[in-house]
């Protein structure tokens, strides 16, 4: 059958050719040569060029799926770095909660101490000062008892009325009781 449609086309061309129907000019010739490169490459290469076109499509596809994958590779290790980051944020946070709870710990002790340390500093001084005072007024009451003892006497001494010196002294006495 296609004996018969490539015998029709030829008397076809043949008639159309002879009646000059068709005149033969370069535009007519490279046309009619363009025409039996398709024919040639439609009927004899084009099994070879749609086994080359299938081969550069799987390639071209097994390109896109690499590519594809490597970005699901690349996406799922960021999304584990992302929740990795985010668990070692919680823990800085929790380590620095807890570092936080023991320096107040730590600060409240050492101000305990600090407040213990100056107590016992300003008893130490206070005892120290009031050693120092009542050494100082031993000392002065024994001065003043002294020279008081040595002007009664004096006093006492010098008058020569008796009852005047036995009042002199009663009242020396009894404002000495008063006298704290």
């Amino acid at each position: 059958m296609n004996f018969k449609y490539l015998l029709f086309f030829l008397l076809s061309i043949l008639i159309v050719l002879s009646k000059e129907i068709l005149v033969f000019n370069e535009e007519i010739l490279v046309l009619f040569a363009f025409g039996i490169f398709i024919f040639l490459v439609y009927n004899f290469a084009g099994s070879l060029i749609s086994i080359e076109l299938d081969g550069r499509s799987v390639k071209i596809e097994e390109e896109f799926s690499f590519y594809k994958n490597m970005q699901q590779k690349t996406l799922t290790h960021l999304i584990s770095y992302h929740k990795k980051q985010i668990l070692l944020s919680e823990e800085v946070k929790s380590i620095f909660l807890i570092i936080k709870n023991d320096i107040n710990v730590v600060i409240s002790n050492y101000s305990q101490l600090f407040l213990k340390f100056l107590i016992n500093g300003m008893d130490d001084k206070l005892k120290k000062i009031v050693s120092v005072e009542l050494k100082f007024n031993s000392l002065l009451q024994e001065k003043i008892s002294s020279e008081l003892h040595s002007f009664l006497i004096f006093k006492y001494a010098k008058s020569n009325d008796k009852k005047a010196s036995a009042m002199l002294l009663t009242n020396s006495i009894h404002f000495l009781s008063k006298v704290k």
